[in-house]
């Protein structure tokens, strides 16, 4: 084999550390240098999300593989000791020639797509760790005893990249938090395997009674959890945009549901080796006020029908039951909502909650 250039890849590697937006060019350099089909970065545990980073040549293999299942059946990760005390396997490290032949993912899942052979470089800091999947076509062959020992040193050299990648994501998710903390909201902070890891204190203070965190997961009454808080959590950590989502309604004993609003942070939402992969806003509704329509009026220059619409929505209710208590029709409402929302520069109403949030808790 030809001498491969790992500087090249050391560099994409450090630029998209950086970058965040820079993963899939990296992993485009990982590709061509190797003299592969493609390549992805994919968590050795945590679950796989479609916001990964991956080659544009792996586009329609990746859908498959996490839409029909396969990451779910990926006779590979048997590979995975082996990678964390080598620092790099193949296919033939875990299987012979004769069982490729005959399981079915590399029969049923790789071979539509003509690919058939990997190398898994992994990348590590700390207790974490990743793999990076690089995949041959079947004409292209295995990888060679020479090629694994050149990504062997690669596997060494990533963890720079690694932890300025993390440090890099703990400092825009701690910023963050420092801004929703300013302005009064609850917020906590979730990784990737849709886990609370962190609340701020207006969130430990709201969740110290009959809602709480227990296990990274918001639980009430006897330990249970919220199935349609964790359906929309897997949505928005699998979203390529961000946004809020929601909103959420946790129903609570004897007063108004709290409402949770999960969303991806743009700051971390590219990054995919960060702790953080998305944030639930939390808002009370028996514990908030609501802005005044003069307030809405001078800051925004609604006007007094917008204003009466806004008002109502900011409590989190739905628009049809909004309109409905307003006594106008429907069209009407959603005509006075496309102007709230120009005005007020949102596109949801999860984001008019925030907004209207931020400005009660700014005036005072």
């Amino acid at each position: 084999m030809a001498i491969w250039d790992l500087g090249a890849i050391e560099g994409a590697f450090a630029e998209a550390a950086v970058d965040s937006t820079r993963w899939t060019r990296a992993l485009e350099t990982v590709a061509s240098t190797t003299e592969s089909h493609g390549a992805l970065l994919l968590p050795v545990s945590g679950g796989v999300l479609r916001t990964l980073p991956f080659t544009d040549s792996l586009s329609g293999s990746f859908d498959s593989y996490v839409r029909d299942g396969w990451h779910l059946r990926d006779e590979r990760i048997r590979g995975i000791p082996l990678m964390q005390k080598f620092g790099v396997i193949d296919d033939l490290d875990i299987f012979s020639a004769d069982t490729i032949s005959t399981l079915p993912y590399y029969q049923e899942f790789l071979a539509p797509h003509g690919l058939r052979w990997f190398a898994g470089v992994g990348v590590f800091f700390e207790d974490d760790a990743w793999c990076l999947s690089i995949q041959r076509r079947i004409d292209q062959g295995p990888f060679s005893a020479a090629e694994k020992a050149e990504l062997g040193k690669l596997s060494r050299s990533l963890a720079t990249a690694t932890a300025t990648a993390r440090i890099l994501g703990e400092a825009a998710t701690s910023g963050a938090m420092e801004a929703y903390s300013a302005s009064n909201m609850a917020a906590v902070l979730v990784d990737r395997y849709g886990k609370i890891f962190e609340a701020n204190a207006v969130a430990e203070q709201l969740l110290s009674g009959e809602i709480r965190i227990k296990n990274g997961k918001l639980v009430h009454g006897a330990e249970a959890s919220f199935p349609n808080l964790d359906r929309a959590l897997s949505r928005v950590l699998n979203q390529a945009r961000p946004g809020l989502h929601g909103p959420v309604a946790l129903p609570r004993k004897e007063r108004r549901p709290l409402l949770a609003y999960p969303a991806r942070l743009r700051p971390t939402m590219n990054n995919a080796l960060a702790d953080c992969q998305a944030i639930i806003v939390l808002v009370d509704p028996d514990a908030r006020s609501v802005p005044t329509e003069t307030t809405l009026r001078s800051v925004y220059k609604l006007s007094g029908a917008e204003a009466r619409l806004a008002i109502q929505l900011s409590t989190g209710e739905a628009l049809d039951k909004v309109a409905e208590r307003l006594s106008i029709s429907k069209e009407t409402s959603r005509t006075q909502l496309k102007s709230v929302f120009s005005k007020l520069g949102v596109h949801r109403q999860a984001e008019l909650v925030a907004v209207l949030s931020t400005l009660l808790n700014g005036i005072g």
